[in-house]
């Protein structure tokens, strides 16, 4: 477990200082335009939001996948607890 946690936290690390890399030659200032307004940044800026909001928006599905399963998984358990009970023979 420990291992694998490591080479996590390597990997992590590794694609920060890649996307710094990237971020620090994209220094050209672009044009976004929104519904309502425009303005103007840097790229890496840009890339940096853009990745940012990306992995928000995953984070969030893969909480709402997870919370779905583990709700599913207690209302199976409490099915499997109530048909194992034995029945009242008198």
């Amino acid at each position: 477990m420990k291992i694998k946690g490591l080479l996590l936290l390597l990997f992590i690390l590794l694609t920060l200082v890649v996307a710094g890399f990237i971020g620090s030659q994209n220094s050209h200032l672009v044009s976004i335009n929104y519904i309502l307004a425009e303005t103007e940044m840097r790229m890496s800026l840009l890339l940096a939001v853009t990745f940012l909001l990306g992995v928000i928006f995953s984070v969030l599905l893969i909480l709402g996948y997870i919370l779905r399963l583990k709700w599913r998984i207690g209302s199976l358990e409490r099915k499997n607890k109530k048909l194992s009970m034995p029945a009242n023979v008198t």
